[in-house]
């Protein structure tokens, strides 16, 4: 059996409807931002789009961006598995883009138009993968970025959603194994499973990492 992207896509597909339960869902990773220590445990925090609140914690926590789960239980919330959000998704979510399959073509249609630093990294980054023959797939509607790549008798990607966070996965002509760093989001692929075509398996693993990771810096000067 040929293996096709399209056949990931509706691996992707299914899994992109765990964007529509709601971002303040205990069963998937939400996006928070710690934005400082106040005192010895006490920090200010932004949970997704709610508004900033005030929480304890007697582990020290540095300031920055991550997925997170998040439970409320009364007026306490408690914040476990911080993960730091890739770099690639503070450049994705400021990027305006149409076409899903992204071709060479459409790499330099939108580096010639460029109308800032921004999208003109995101998309020099998205040619240097290319020549790497790591190519990327976008749904700006479901929040999806996906990279991917063929191998012998398989397909290697990466995904990154609002929602569930990021996932790697490999897809061979029988099965797909897909790992998460959330036992959580594994459970919730597992429960949609039947939807698949292929046997799913699914791995536990702390250390997601896209295929390509993108870079601000595009020239090393120290080379």
């Amino acid at each position: 059996m040929s293996l096709k992207i399209s056949d990931v896509g509706k691996i992707l597909k299914t899994l992109n409807r765990f964007e529509s339960i709601g971002e303040f869902n205990e069963n998937l990773p939400l996006k928070i931002e710690i934005k400082k220590q106040l005192d010895e445990y006490n920090y200010l925090i932004n949970l997704g789009n709610k508004k900033e609140i005030i929480s304890k914690s007697f582990v020290k926590l540095n300031p920055g961006k991550y997925f997170a789960f998040v439970k409320e239980s009364g007026n306490k919330i408690k914040i476990t598995d911080l993960k730091e959000l890739p770099k690639i998704l503070s450049f994705f979510e400021k990027i305006e883009i149409k076409e899903k399959n992204i071709t060479k073509e459409v790499i330099l249609k939108h580096l010639s138009n460029a109308i800032n630093k921004n999208e003109f990294i995101f998309f020099t980054n998205m040619l240097l993968a290319l020549n790497q023959k790591i190519y990327h797939y976008i749904d700006k509607e479901k929040k999806a970025l996906i990279q991917y790549k063929y191998k012998k008798n398989k397909i290697k990607f990466y995904a990154l959603f609002n929602n569930l966070g990021e996932i790697e996965g490999e897809l061979y002509p029988n099965r797909v194994i897909i790992y998460s760093p959330f036992q959580n989001s594994l459970n919730l692929i597992k429960e949609y499973s039947n939807t698949i075509r292929f046997e799913v398996i699914t791995v536990l693993k702390k250390e997601i990492k896209p295929l390509f990771e993108f870079k601000e810096n595009l020239i090393d000067l120290k080379a």
